[in-house]
């Protein structure tokens, strides 16, 4: 009896063991682990090192880039920043060849900041951008791909009072009447009815109504419906979709996490119609072997927007189209990564009314973890705005110069031929 109950006892030691120390995989409850960990660390201030190169094809409908890409060749762009919005550092330089053509940094000591142009210091007033930071802290460590909880959603919206600022200079009119569904056995929040109104200084309010609605099980779609109504000839209709979707080929070992999100608005500003799609296909393609997870996370995003806005066909904004691709290889551990480490390519095209605008590409490598740099001092003294402007145009004078003389001898016959 008692060997058997010895074995009991062994065998629940085991499972327990095994349970603690299972892998954390890609699932519809985690899009991506390994992205999960980054935000984490970049929530908590931790080093940011970034390193990139860029291509284009197309840009400002310019008739021939041949100068522009010589003058990218061998032009690398280069972050630094640590700390958080209310209290860090942030540095981005341009070099090329191993040279620096420029240098800007953002030093920030609660209400006092500090811009340096090529390591040529001003103090600054940050002050007027205190609800910013905030709300930049707030933001830092939220990883952006994963599934929002309904219940987090609902109570940011019962928080809001009359006054409170929102974002594109808009602010609260009349606080949001929640009503909330749970599900059948009220242990989860499934839908949300919302009324209230929003407005800018000055106009005419937005009455937003409309539901919210998160469900369970193995393969859940978000939605939500909202109008936001301001008189007969301004009127928008908003609808949201979310498919999360997992398969395992492999048990533990291999998988392909999916998300397809789609977002419409129509409707009337200023009695002229307008509307727009976005659509988003993000995929996780993984593999694991108990220990390290690599995750490649691609995301392919296509927006669309017609405005029939009176001179916009003269903008070249009546009909615009954009596309967007990135891709993010990573690998992690279960166990805690001083650093992670990770390598992204990204493409954006614009095309508008029939032409494209742009037509870009990135290669970049980053890592986020490792040694925090020392803190910068902060002079508590603001620098003359003229001062600051004048340091700004030599800092582009001086990187102009220095990728003129790193051009070829032929593009810099094409530009003196008057390209």
């Amino acid at each position: 009896m008692k060997k058997r109950l010895m074995a009991a006892l062994g065998l629940a030691m085991c499972l327990l063991a095994s349970g603690a120390s299972a892998q954390t995989l890609p699932s519809v409850e985690v899009f991506s682990p390994g992205l999960v960990r980054l935000s984490e660390k970049l929530g908590e201030g931790e080093p940011v090192q970034m390193r990139a190169t860029m291509t284009a094809t197309d840009m400002l409908y310019a008739r021939d880039l041949s100068v522009l890409r010589s003058m990218l060749s061998g032009t690398q762009f280069v972050y630094d920043g640590w700390g958080s919005a209310a209290q860090g550092s942030d540095r981005f330089a341009i070099e090329r060849d191993g040279e620096t053509l420029l240098s800007l940094g953002m030093d920030r000591e609660g209400e006092a900041g500090q811009i340096t142009v090529n390591d040529e210091a001003f103090g600054v007033d940050l002050s007027a951008y205190g609800k910013q930071t905030q709300l930049l802290d707030a933001l830092a460590g939220t990883a952006m791909l994963e599934r929002v909880p309904l219940l987090w959603v609902c109570e940011q919206i019962e928080a809001l009072s009359p006054g409170d600022a929102l974002p594109g200079g808009f602010q609260v009119t009349q606080a949001f009447v929640v009503e909330r569904t749970m599900s059948d056995d009220g242990t989860r929040l499934t839908r949300i009815d919302i009324e209230g109104s929003i407005a800018r200084e000055g106009e005419t309010p937005w009455v937003i109504e409309g539901f919210l609605r998160q469900p369970a099980g193995r393969s859940p779609k978000d939605t939500f419906e909202l109008t936001a109504t301001q008189d007969e000839d301004n009127y928008l209709e908003l609808s949201y979709s979310s498919l999360r979707q997992s398969e395992v080929t492999r048990k533990d070992k291999e998988g392909e996490m999916s998300v397809d999100v789609s977002f419409k608005v129509a409707g009337w500003l200023a009695g002229s119609k307008i509307s727009s799609r976005l659509t988003v296909y993000l995929r996780n393609a993984w593999t694991a072997d108990g220990e390290n997870l690599k995750e490649k996370v691609t995301v392919n995003a296509t927006l669309g927007l017609t405005d029939n806005t009176p001179g916009r066909q003269m903008q070249r904004l009546n009909d615009v189209s954009a596309k967007l691709r990135f891709v993010t290889t990573l690998t992690t551990t279960e166990a805690q990564m001083e650093t992670i480490a990770f390598d992204e390519e990204a493409t954006l095209s614009v095309v508008m009314d029939g032409n494209t605008f742009l037509d870009l590409a990135a290669e970049m490598t980053a890592s986020v973890g490792g040694d925090q740099p020392a803190a910068v001092p902060v002079t508590q003294d603001s620098a003359d705005a003229q001062q600051l402007q004048t340091a700004l145009r030599n800092a582009i004078v001086t990187l102009t110069q220095g990728l003129y003389d790193g051009l070829s001898d032929s593009a810099k016959e094409e530009m003196e031929a008057g390209l």
